[in-house]
């Protein structure tokens, strides 16, 4: 995962998963937590977080997003999913990558 931050922005890129099972139906999923400035629990962040192109769906492994507040740690969930993963009685795969914004 590549992750590029600005303020209170930034890009994720990352690489297809490596084995898809046959299937050409992935899709990324990009859960958002906020996890403050302390240690405490993190919640999922606001819908005032801008996801483009958006949030899940994502059919390139990248998404730029925006409207994050600054001085805070984020969890960013990447999921990999595909057609079948909803028959599934297992929770989604992800890679988990930890942010903290810079100041505005």
């Amino acid at each position: 995962v590549i992750s590029s931050v600005n303020e209170t922005s930034l890009r994720l890129e990352w690489d297809p998963p490596k084995e898809s099972g046959g299937r050409e139906d992935v899709v990324y999923n990009i859960i958002c937590k906020s996890c403050g400035s302390g240690r405490g629990a993190c919640t999922r962040c606001g819908d005032n977080v801008q996801f483009v192109p958006r949030q899940l769906g994502l059919t390139d492994p990248r998404v730029h997003i925006s409207d994050l507040l600054a001085h805070t740690q984020y969890t960013f969930e990447i999921q990999a999913v595909n057609g079948v993963s909803d028959q599934s009685p297992y929770s989604p795969q992800f890679t988990a990558v930890n942010i903290t914004t810079n100041q505005a």
